[in-house]
């Protein structure tokens, strides 16, 4: 499983790819790798295989 952690680093060496290839020209290639990369993503948060890095904690306690 991935960690929301992960995610993030994998999104951002992503776009750092994306970058360098439009650096250096390769316009369509970027945008493919950023639209793959963002896709992967909504597909890891939509199916709900990602743990959380550490447990959430609430200072407001849930009203009915």
């Amino acid at each position: 499983m991935m960690t929301y952690k992960n995610l993030y680093c994998a999104l951002v060496r992503s776009m750092s790819e994306a970058i360098d290839l439009y650096d250096e020209g390769k316009v369509i290639l970027a945008r493919e790798t950023l639209h793959k990369a963002l896709l992967d993503a909504e597909d890891q948060v939509i199916s709900h295989d990602i743990i959380l890095d550490e447990p959430i904690s609430s200072s407001h306690p849930a009203e009915d």
